[in-house]
């Protein structure tokens, strides 16, 4: 079979069926040519509730059906027809008008490096009634133990221990977690949940065929799932780990901007917010990143105190491939030099070698890696990575402890750039000084993280 991905003139988005057997939702999806229809199905289980809990059904089905629309990205980016089609009810203008979003901007690196003409726009055609908006007296702002998203990272880690410290009782949360993820969710005792995410494996053989292929805004899914889960068990807020560093573009594109993590950024946070209202009955304080505030250099400064933690986690996305389940740093990707990168500062070298199974700083293989963090390549490298001010700052410290500034990696660097042995103020001002953006972290989760100013 040869997929050709032109011939595709709509994907349509048919239903959100909920089992009680496995407390599961399936969602269906056809991608529609003149000539063929390739039909998806996807399931997500999520953890069940208690029987005699009474689940809060009317925002559970509301939030399933946007989760369902923005789901569907997976398939519809296997050609990206000019239509993408909702035939079942429950989406509000205000659900459009967020699934909008996601397609032009969580589909902004896919519809790059797929060589687009631009941003993707397609018609969004509701075949159902347009659901009616939640009234704003009914909007709901969820009390109780704060569910937290772990992906088996520090930024999870910090945002646990900050909760923790508060007294309160994080639920830790994963899909599809690995034996990484329970491995460092374990290590406080907290409960760790999961939901199984079922991607409908026909997908890939159409890949193999000619589809087309690329990043889809992974974190909005998650989140959404997520916030289904808090729902349906019936605690209080979904509570991320998104740090400010992932509001910065990777590359500009004809005029607008393309970021790799464009899902976890600060214009996605409010976006997702903005919808939960009049969508699914639920007010911002429902979902927001405890870490917003915050740069990647001031949350591996706190991790860095938490040294039962430096044996366990792993951000390398490699990883977190499908069919790895239980891996540690590769040693070779954007993600792991960055890591090593913004943790240097503040664990000795010993230790963090140990942590990566290698010295990354003094392995001269590494070198054009660490050029591409600190601006020295056409654009930021397509990972999820932090800002290239933060890679310029750590980069400026080490090059003056010891530890760090005759490796392979630094010497190279400082005599290419000799202007990292000068001092920075401006760097450490826009690293560590205030972040004042759109979001207001909600009472009483807003001074938890003034511990990492």
């Amino acid at each position: 079979m040869v997929f050709d991905p032109s011939v595709y003139t709509e994907f349509r988005y048919l239903s959100a069926d909920f089992s009680a057997d496995d407390f599961s939702f399936s969602f269906r999806y056809e991608l529609v040519s003149p000539e063929t229809t390739h039909a998806f199905s996807e399931r997500i289980s999520f953890t069940p509730v208690r029987p005699e809990h009474d689940v809060d059904w009317p925002r559970v089905r509301s939030l399933a059906v946007i989760l369902g629309a923005v789901l569907g990205l997976s398939y519809y980016k296997a050609a990206a027809p000019a239509r993408y089609v909702i035939a079942l009810e429950g989406m509000t203008q205000a659900g459009i008008t967020y699934l909008e979003s996601v397609l032009r901007e969580g589909l902004a690196e896919y519809a790059y490096r797929n060589a687009f003409p631009g941003l993707l726009s397609p018609d969004i055609v509701l075949e159902a009634p347009l659901a009616k908006p939640w009234a704003e007296s009914d909007h709901l702002t969820p009390s109780g133990d704060p569910l937290v998203p772990i992906g088996g990272g520090k930024d999870s880690v910090v945002t646990v221990e900050l909760l923790a410290a508060a007294r309160m009782h994080p639920v830790q949360f994963a899909v599809n977690p690995n034996k990484i993820i329970y491995r460092v969710g374990r290590i406080k005792g907290h409960p760790v949940l999961a939901a199984t995410r079922d991607l409908d494996m026909r997908l890939l053989e159409l890949n193999e065929a000619g589809a087309l292929n690329g990043h889809v805004p992974v974190t909005a899914m998650n989140s959404l799932i997520a916030l289904v889960q808090a729902r349906i068990i019936g605690l209080g807020p979904v509570v991320m780990s998104l740090e400010a560093s992932a509001s910065e573009a990777t590359l500009e594109w004809d005029g607008h901007a393309v970021n790799h993590q464009w899902s976890k950024s600060e214009e996605a946070e409010g976006l997702l917010q903005d919808m939960l209202g009049p969508q699914a009955g639920l007010s911002a304080g429902a979902y927001f990143s405890l870490l917003r505030p915050y740069s990647e250099v001031q949350i591996a400064r706190y991790f860095a105190a938490l040294p039962e933690y430096h044996p366990v986690i792993t951000s390398c996305n490699r990883a977190f491939r499908r069919g790895v389940e239980d891996a540690r740093w590769c040693g070779d990707c954007d993600k792991c030099r960055f890591i090593f990168l913004i943790l240097s500062p503040f664990i000795p070298s010993t230790s963090l070698t140990r942590m990566f199974a290698d010295n990354l700083l003094d392995n001269p293989t590494q070198i054009e890696g660490y050029r591409a963090l600190l601006g020295l390549h056409e654009h930021r490298p397509f990972e999820c990575v932090g800002e290239q001010a933060e890679s310029l700052l750590a980069f400026s410290w080490i090059s003056h402890q010891s530890d760090w500034s005759h490796s392979a990696v630094v010497s190279a660097l400082t005599e290419e750039m000799p202007e990292l042995l000068k001092p920075h103020p401006e760097l450490e001002e826009q690293v560590l000084g205030e972040r004042h953006g759109r979001i207001c972290l909600p009472a009483p989760f807003e001074t938890l993280g003034s511990v990492l100013a």
